[in-house]
């Protein structure tokens, strides 16, 4: 049993409370009166040299509690200032500590959009991010069946929802290259193992034939990082560790 299958478990199981607090249906009724836009995720990270979507999070399976001292809102403005394309902001609340509430309160103070960084594995969910202020959000082909992960890019699209669908390896890519509309997410980080390879990226690059909009996550902790992956037709970067603890230079 890895880190990964015990998180999504207890997502699946926490989904039960959470739809018998606030069933779909009343999530749908609130979207129907909001009609809110659509989010301007990929939008912004398009045709520039270097975009970085800069991750608030408190902690993580493989690093533990991240900032000790944390502040969403805080960290968010010190990103805008920073230079930052974009924000991904944890949403799971027991490995990685993060909350809906952060992403509510961050979204009402800045223009940057946003990814909720969850594990998406139910349609209630989708809905909730739209609820809650999510532009983009993230699909891990790792723990989803390719029936679920049409099912989800469809939903995404209708809700009008930018996604990444993240890979790790050659097979999850190939399984996922035919959504044209999709961001390709490759996960330096293997979720099974939580060892770090910059060469993921670059790699699963190298093998890829698409146009789709493609980011390197994970392991970047300088403009040296950076620099090498931009060498290789890279320009969008997620970085999150090395930013939260102030350590990227």
């Amino acid at each position: 049993m890895t880190i990964l299958n015990d998180i999504v478990k207890n997502t699946r199981q926490k989904l039960i409370q959470k739809k018998a607090d606030a069933p779909l249906e009343h999530i749908k009724s609130q979207l129907k009166n909001l009609k809110l836009p659509k989010g301007n995720f990929k939008e912004n990270l398009l045709n520039k040299d270097q975009a970085i979507i800069a991750e608030i999070k408190k902690a993580s399976p493989s690093a533990g509690i991240i900032s000790e001292d944390f502040n969403p809102v805080k960290k968010a403005k010190e990103y805008e200032d920073f230079g930052a394309s974009a924000l991904s902001i944890l949403t799971e609340e027991d490995f990685f500590q993060g909350s809906n509430q952060f992403l509510i309160e961050v979204k009402a103070i800045t223009k940057l959009p946003i990814i909720r960084k969850d594990f998406m594995i139910d349609e209630y969910q989708f809905y909730e991010a739209k609820l809650i202020g999510a532009d983009c959000i993230l699909l891990i082909a790792s723990v989803l069946s390719d029936e679920e992960i049409t099912q989800f890019v469809n939903l995404a699209e209708t809700l009008e929802l930018d996604y990444i669908i993240e890979v790790h390896d050659e097979e999850e890519l190939r399984r996922v290259e035919h959504f044209e509309h999709a961001m390709i997410g490759v996960n330096n980080r293997n979720l099974k193992t939580f060892e770090v390879d910059l060469n993921n990226s670059i790699n699963l690059k190298e093998l890829f034939k698409g146009d789709n909009l493609f980011i390197a996550e994970s392991g970047i902790k300088n403009q040296d990082d950076i620099d090498r992956l931009k060498e290789h037709d890279i320009h969008v970067f997620l970085i999150g560790e090395s930013l939260m603890k102030g350590d990227f230079a």
